[in-house]
């Protein structure tokens, strides 16, 4: 009970105590009447709170606008507790699922990231799987949601647990991107063989190197381009899904998978319900893996067309490419597809993300560690038409090395008790660890590398390009280009050599001897030498740095060979 004073009352006892006396009168502007019925009042009101901005979706313009920062995470795996130090969730440990995954949503916003791409949360198939958990890409149903992920402790549906995830991301400002699985599990095969494709000697349609997926038939009959109406179907229940859910966009895995005449019609049918739907498709420019059987080759400039706002890019060989002028011409040629005269229409405003590594590649730690992860955030921030992508555990520089590899587990939910995995690569086949490294180091730099990336947006989002000329670096391994926009003009140069310093002249035109060189990202490694000259930069890189200045030259493009701007 509340103990209570009641002031009324006390000021009758005092005068029943002292009969003689006559009260004494109270000024008004204390008056005890006045002032207990006012503080009740203030108790009984009811309090009204200014009614909240409706959440409105705008990742599209974000990518479009290449203001994204993306973080992919895996749900289950997000926030798993590996209590006893084994990698992989078992006995009593808690796996990741959707409403503890809101734990971390803090950390994200703090890290800077404002998309989180989330690896496909669909109940996988268990027939003929991959792992002990099943792969994330066999999904056998695409409107529902794998148990693992749903907190049984909790009375809401698996449904309203997720859009309760979805709607915490919205509150710290983050969107969410969803996976679209590009194939179908064994059990989906044989539960929906009218989705299914099928060789001529009647075996199911396998991707080459899959054995656990089954492909699509998105052709009705191919001769006359007639779609098949079942496939669409569940395309577009699986989008009403989302949008109902509150998914701000579609990461479609394997987009090439289905011609540019199915995303025709599912892209649009996305934008009739909310036209900042987004679309981000797994495709590249030339992949190496193009050739592989079942599968068609990749034409980024299809994808923009069909209504993609942005592709994957091929900046995941970054690491394959042993000189500077291989990464250079790669920047280049997008820049001129964008803007060709056959796409500049269709093409206003497409962008790539920065996936120099996805959770398809091996850690970036394996390319030169803590250096090497700072270097291609460097570019990353730093590149036209681009967003910023990064797999869960990057922050901290984990190598995806798990030791129970291949190992028996008697404890599954699928028919295989061997944990498959990718060696270096993040397990999407097994209750695994929460992703994470030993080298925070690698955060505190992306963290001010985007905070650069918003200070200096206008010239990065929307400047031109200029490659810069170089002398004496005779195994071609400075990189080296501007951005200019509006008369400002960051100089980005890097030492793609993760193993030692490399000198050489960069030819900057108009630069003055008299520039200041203040690095505008975060020093580490081991420290360059620069020395600005009238015309140029003279430059002994540490291994793997990056460098960032602002620098006076505010006609540059009027004496660069070449200038390439984005096409927004």
């Amino acid at each position: 009970m509340i103990n209570a004073v009641n002031p009324i009352k006390q000021q009758m006892d005092i005068i029943r105590s002292n009969p003689v006396r006559k009260a004494p009168a109270a000024p008004s502007d204390t008056n005890i009447l006045s002032k207990f019925l006012e503080n009740q009042a203030l108790i009984n009101a009811v309090v009204v709170k200014p009614a909240e901005e409706p959440y409105k979706n705008d990742l599209k313009t974000l990518f479009t606008e290449n203001r994204a920062k993306i973080l992919a995470i895996i749900p289950r795996t997000f926030n798993a507790q590996d209590k006893n130090g084994n990698e992989y969730i078992d006995g009593n440990e808690q796996h990741g699922t959707l409403l503890n995954a809101v734990e971390r949503l803090d950390e994200v916003k703090k890290d800077g990231f404002n998309t989180v791409h989330v690896l496909p949360v669909h109940p996988p198939g268990r027939q003929k799987a991959m792992g002990t958990a099943g792969s994330l890409y066999s999904p056998a149903n695409f409107t529902e949601i794998d148990p693992k992920l749903i907190d049984r402790r909790d009375y809401r549906s698996p449904d309203e647990q997720f859009k309760a995830f979805i709607d915490e991301c919205h509150k710290r400002g983050i969107k969410v991107m969803l996976d679209l699985p590009s194939c179908a599990s064994y059990d989906m095969f044989l539960e929906r063989p009218e989705l299914m494709a099928i060789e001529r000697d009647g075996l199911a349609k396998t991707p080459q190197g899959w054995n656990d997926i089954k492909m699509f038939q998105p052709w009705l009959n191919e001769n006359e381009k007639i779609l098949n109406p079942a496939l669409l179907k569940l395309h577009k229940d699986y989008i009403d899904w989302c949008i109902n859910l509150g998914v701000d966009g579609i990461r479609a895995d394997v987009a090439r998978a289905k011609p540019v005449e199915f995303w025709d019609i599912i892209i649009p049918y996305s934008h009739a319900k909310d036209p900042e739907f987004c679309w981000l498709a797994e495709t590249y420019t030339y992949e190496d893996a193009s050739s592989q059987a079942n599968m068609p080759y990749d034409r980024p400039e299809d994808s923009w067309n069909a209504g993609f706002d942005s592709i994957y890019g091929q900046y995941h060989i970054f690491h394959e490419w042993g000189k500077a002028s291989e990464f250079i011409k790669y920047v280049k040629e997008q820049l001129s597809i964008s803007a060709s005269e056959e796409n500049k229409e269709n093409n206003k405003g497409k962008s790539f993300i920065g996936s120099f590594a996805t959770h398809d590649d091996i850690s970036p730690m394996f390319h030169g560690g803590t250096d090497y992860c700072n270097l291609t955030m460097g570019l990353q921030v730093t590149l036209p038409m681009l967003n910023p992508y990064v797999v869960d555990g990057y922050q901290t520089g984990d190598y995806y090395l798990y030791p129970y590899g291949n190992e028996y587990n008697p404890v599954t939910v699928t028919d295989n008790n061997r944990m498959t995995v990718h060696k270096g690569k993040l397990d999407i086949f097994n209750l695994s660890r929460k992703p994470g490294g030993k080298n925070p180091e690698i955060g505190s730099f992306m963290r001010n590398a985007f905070k650069f990336k918003d200070a200096y947006s206008e010239i990065i989002n929307k400047g031109s390009f200029i490659e810069l000329e170089k002398e004496s670096d005779k195994n071609d391994q400075i990189i080296a280009y501007a951005r200019h926009f509006k008369g400002r003009t960051l100089l980005v140069v890097a030492n793609r050599n993760v193993n030692r310093p490399v000198a050489c002249i960069i030819k900057v035109p108009t630069l003055k001897a008299s520039q200041d060189l203040d690095n505008l990202l975060p020093s580490y490694g081991k420290e360059s030498i620069l020395q600005a000259a009238d015309g140029e930069l003279r430059v002994d890189l540490g291994a793997g740095r990056v460098h960032v200045f602002e620098i006076s030259t505010p006609n540059i493009e009027q004496y660069a060979k070449e200038v390439l701007t984005p096409n927004l």
